[in-house]
C-alpha cells in the first residue's frame, strides 16, 4: 500500500551520525561546434558554444542545487532550492515541509507540487498521510497584453489556492484498503481586480476516493480497484444553493456553477509460472478535473484484454492484448469516437543460436453520429497496422561473438473513407540485413548491412535501397573509443532514378582524467534529388567538441 511517492529522499534522522556534515559536488560541461548547410534552409547557427554546470551543496544529507546556463542561445543562472523542501523520517514518522511533489492517488492527489507542511505515519498496518500548502500562487491580469497580440509574454492571472490533502490505509502491500480526501480552493480576495480578458475564476474542488487491492491463490489472482467523485466549483461568486442532503450543504456548499464528477478504474489479474492474463476496466467522465492533479484525459471507457504465455522452458513466448475504447459518454459531442487496439508479440527460439520474433498491431478509429449528423467527407474510418518478423543468428566463441539479424516489416494506414482515403493512406515496407562481429580480446567491433525502404502516399512513391557499416574499437581499459558509421542510399521517385542519400558518422572520446572526458563528433549528410517532391538537395555538415568534468 503505496501512501507518498516523493520525488526527493527523505532524510533519515536516525542514521544522521554517519551522515557527512558538507559536502560539494557537480558537473561542468563545455561545448562548442561547427554547422553549415548547402542547399536548404539551415536548422541551427553555424557557430555555437555551450557552458552549462550543475554545483551541488550537500548539508547533512540535504540537496541545495544549482544550476547555470551560457550559449549564444541563453544566458541563465537558476538556483532550484528555491524551491527547497525536506523531509526528515524518524523511525514510522516522515515530517514534509517546504516544497513537496507527492503522489498517492492516480485520481486526487497526483503528483501536484505545493509549498507546505505534513506528515506521514507508517505503522505496522496502519498508515496516514496529510499535507496542506499552497500550490498556486496570486498572479494579477495584466491588461496591457493580450493573447492575439503576444503569445509568448502572457502573464495569465491566477488566484492563491490552497490544497488540504489526506489519505488514511490500512493493510499490508498485497492486500489493502485506502480513503483519500482532497479540497482544495482559490482565494477569491488574493487578487483585487476580477480578470476581465481570460475566464479565471476563483473555483473550489473536493475529492473523495478510494483505492484498494486484493490478492488471492498465493498471489496468484490480483485484483486493484480505485474510484473517486470530484465535486468542482468552477465560481465562488454565485450564492450557495441548498440540496437534499445535509452533508453536502455543510462540507461541499455548492452553487449553481458546482459539477459532479467521476473516475473508476478496476483490473483483475491472473498469473502462474508460464501464463498469465488480465482484464482492465477505465471509465473517466467528461471533463473530470482534480486540483491535486495537472491533467487528466477525460470522457472516455475503456476496456482491454491480455495475455502471455512462456512454452518448452521458455523457447516459445507470446503477448497479446485486444481492447476497445470510445468516447462522448454522455452524447453531447458532435460525434462519438471509437478505438479498437489489437496487439500480439510471438518470440521462437529452438536453439541458443537460432530465433526469430514477430509482432502486430492494428489500431481502427472510426466515428458514428452524435447530437448532429456527419458527413461522408468528414468522417473518420481508419485502420492503423504493422507487422514486423525478425529472424536472428548468434555464433559464441571464446574470442568473438557473430550475429545476424534480419528486420521485415509492413505499416500501413487504411482510409476507409472514400472521400479522404487518396490523401491519408500511407503504404510503407521496408526489409534490413545486419551482420555484427565483436572481437572480445582487442575490443574490436564491426557491422555491416543492407537496407530497403518503399513508402506510398498522394505524392507518390519513394524508394530507398543502400548499404550501411560501421567499426568501433577501444583500448586502455575504456579510456579511449572510436566509431565510425556511414551509409549511401539509392533513392527512387515512381520508380525512376532520383538520386542518392549518403551520411557518415565519427565519434571519437577519451578519458583524460579519473574525472574528465573529452569528445569529437563529425557528421556529414547530403541527399541528392532529382524531383522536388521526393525532398530538396541539400548538404548538411556539423562539427562538435564536449569537455564534461565530475567533482
Amino acid at each position: 500500500m503505496a501512501i507518498l511517492n516523493l520525488d526527493v529522499n527523505a532524510q533519515d534522522l536516525s542514521n544522521l551520525k554517519n551522515t557527512k556534515p558538507i559536502a560539494f559536488g557537480g558537473g561542468l560541461n563545455l561545448q562548442t561546434g561547427y554547422y553549415t548547410m548547402n542547399g536548404a534552409k539551415a536548422r541551427q547557427p553555424g557557430f555555437t558554444y555551450l557552458v552549462n554546470g550543475s554545483p551541488t551543496l550537500n548539508v547533512y544529507g540535504v540537496s541545495l542545487p544549482f544550476s547555470f546556463t551560457f550559449s549564444n542561445f541563453q544566458r541563465d543562472f537558476r538556483q532550484p532550492f528555491n524551491q527547497f523542501g525536506i523531509s526528515p523520517t524518524y523511525k514510522w514518522l516522515t515530517l514534509h515541509a517546504g516544497y513537496r511533489n507527492l503522489s498517492y492517488s492516480q485520481f486526487g492527489m497526483a503528483g501536484y507540487t505545493l509549498l507546505g507542511g505534513g506528515a506521514e505515519v507508517k505503522l505496522k498496518k496502519i498508515k496516514f498521510a496529510f499535507l496542506y500548502g499552497r500550490s498556486q500562487k496570486a498572479i494579477q491580469e495584466d491588461t496591457s497584453k493580450s493573447i492575439e497580440s503576444n503569445l509568448n509574454g502572457i502573464n495569465y492571472p491566477a488566484y492563491k489556492r490552497m490544497l488540504t490533502a489526506a489519505n488514511i490505509g490500512f493493510g499490508t502491500e498485497n492486500n489493502f484498503f485506502d480513503l483519500y480526501f482532497l479540497q482544495g480552493k482559490d482565494d477569491s480576495t488574493s487578487i483585487p481586480v476580477r480578470p476581465v480578458n481570460t475566464l479565471t475564476m476563483p473555483s473550489k474542488n473536493q475529492v473523495l476516493g478510494a483505492n484498494s487491492k486484493l490478492s488471492f491463490l498465493k498471489k496468484k489472482l490480483v485484483w486493484t480497484g480505485e474510484g473517486a467523485l470530484s465535486v468542482y466549483t468552477r465560481d465562488l461568486a454565485f450564492e450557495t444553493i441548498d440540496v437534499d442532503v445535509k452533508a453536502v450543504n455543510t462540507f461541499i456548499k455548492p452553487n449553481i456553477s458546482s459539477q459532479l464528477y467521476y473516475a473508476l478504474e478496476t483490473q483483475l489479474n491472473y498469473t502462474i509460472k508460464n501464463f498469465g492474463i488480465g482484464a482492465k476496466y477505465r471509465k473517466i467522465a467528461p471533463d473530470y478535473k482534480s486540483m491535486g492533479a495537472y491533467f487528466f484525459q477525460s470522457d472516455f471507457e475503456q476496456y482491454l484484454l491480455n495475455m502471455q504465455s512462456n512454452l518448452l522452458k521458455n523457447k516459445i513466448r507470446f503477448s497479446g492484448s485486444a481492447g476497445l475504447q470510445k468516447d462522448n459518454l454522455l452524447n453531447k459531442k458532435i460525434a462519438t469516437t471509437s478505438r479498437s487496439i489489437y496487439t500480439c508479440n510471438l518470440s521462437i527460439n529452438p536453439t541458443t543460436k537460432l530465433g526469430i520474433d514477430g509482432s502486430f498491431s492494428n489500431f481502427g478509429t472510426s466515428q458514428r453520429s452524435g447530437r448532429k449528423s456527419l458527413s461522408d467527407t468528414s468522417t473518420i474510418n481508419q485502420i492503423n497496422n504493422s507487422i514486423t518478423i525478425t529472424p536472428r543468428y548468434l555464433i559464441v566463441k571464446e574470442s568473438y561473438v557473430t550475429s545476424w539479424i534480419l528486420l521485415l516489416g509492413k505499416q500501413s494506414l487504411n482510409d476507409k473513407n472514400r472521400f479522404t482515403e487518396g490523401y491519408t493512406e500511407v503504404d510503407m515496407i521496408f526489409a534490413n540485413l545486419l551482420w555484427m562481429k565483436s572481437i572480445t580480446k582487442s575490443n574490436l567491433n564491426y557491422n555491416a548491412g543492407l537496407n530497403y525502404n518503399e513508402s506510398k502516399n498522394i505524392a507518390g512513391t519513394i524508394g530507398l535501397l543502400g548499404v550501411m557499416g560501421g567499426i568501433s574499437k577501444s583500448w586502455k581499459k575504456d579510456k579511449f573509443n572510436n566509431d565510425f558509421n556511414a551509409s549511401l542510399n539509392a533513392s527512387s521517385f515512381n520508380n525512376t532514378f532520383n538520386g542518392y542519400v549518403g551520411n557518415m558518422q565519427y565519434n571519437i572520446s577519451m578519458k583524460i582524467a579519473k574525472k574528465q572526458n573529452l569528445s569529437l563528433s563529425c557528421n556529414a549528410l547530403f541527399n541528392q534529388s532529382k524531383n522536388a517532391l521526393a525532398g530538396a538537395s541539400f548538404q548538411e555538415y556539423f562539427a562538435r567538441i564536449n569537455y564534461s568534468a565530475n567533482f
